[in-house]
Order: C-alpha cells, then structure tokens, then sequence
C-alpha cells in the first residue's frame, strides 16, 4: 500500500509539473496568482509525501483510510476542470466558469441532489459569477477572454 500513496504524490508531482511548464511563458503580474496556486499545491504534495511517510511508519491501512473516498467523483471534476482550462477561450470566461461553477457544485455535493438544493447552487453560482464580473471587468477593467459570443 506503501508503493500507491507514494505513486499517488508521484503524480500529483507530474500534474503540478505540467501546470508549471506553461507559466514559464507568463511574464509579470500575470503570473503571480498562477505562480501562488502552484506553491499551495507544492505544499500539498509534500504534505502527500509526509503522509504517505507517517502511514507506513504506523503501519497504517491504507485501503482502510480510503474506504469511502469518492475517486470517481474527484477524477470527474479533474476532468471536466481541464475541458473548462481547454476551452476557456473559446466559449469565454463568464459563461465557462458559469457553467463550470453549476457542474462542479452539483458533483461535489456528497448528498443526494434535490431540485430545491439544485436551485440554490446555481442561484450561488450566479452571484459568483456576477461578483466576479464587477470584480474583474467594471471595477479592475482587466481583459478576459471574451469567447466566440464576444461575452
């Protein structure tokens, strides 16, 4: 079991190295919110590690530990979080984080679904998104990515 967690910090190492090659080509303030996130996930992965480290000392089982753990919920939003980074400009920012907002909010949740819950989260999702255009477009005035409806 040793031998998966290690695996497991191993990748998230790659992923965090795949994320890191593009931001060599970010010059400035452009690359100082991207440049934060890759060191709070570097933290993380170390914490991986030290997990892993500790579990193997106690003689801990793993499989035990993760009994329960959605993996197929977590590698869905892996996924669609690289479709929304893909097609970001293409479809737009506002209207991409919107409906990338809705989903990850509705897949997340480890409860069952309701209309009424459903109806919450997007209303949520909205005032993001709407806090985030005040934020970005009529307040900083910064250039995001309008996508093909120029939205």
């Amino acid at each position: 079991m040793l031998y998966k967690e290690f695996f497991s910090a191993l990748v998230m190492t790659a992923i965090i190295v795949c994320f890191a090659v593009p931001l060599t080509h970010l010059e400035g303030e452009s690359q100082v919110v991207p440049l934060l996130l890759l060191i709070c996930m570097g933290v993380f992965n170390v914490g991986q590690y030290i997990l892993a480290g500790l579990r193997h000392a106690a003689k801990m089982d793993v499989k035990m530990s993760l009994k329960g753990y959605p993996l197929w919920r977590v590698l869905i939003l892996f996924v669609l979080t690289v479709i929304y980074l893909f097609t970001l400009q293409t479809v737009g920012f506002y209207p991409g984080s919107l409906v990338y907002f809705i989903l990850a909010t509705l897949i997340a949740q480890p409860m069952e679904v309701t209309l009424k819950g459903a109806a919450k989260r997007i209303l949520i999702c909205f005032l993001c998104i709407a806090f985030l255009y005040c934020l970005f477009t009529v307040l900083l005035a910064v250039q995001i990515p309008k996508g093909i409806l120029g939205i």
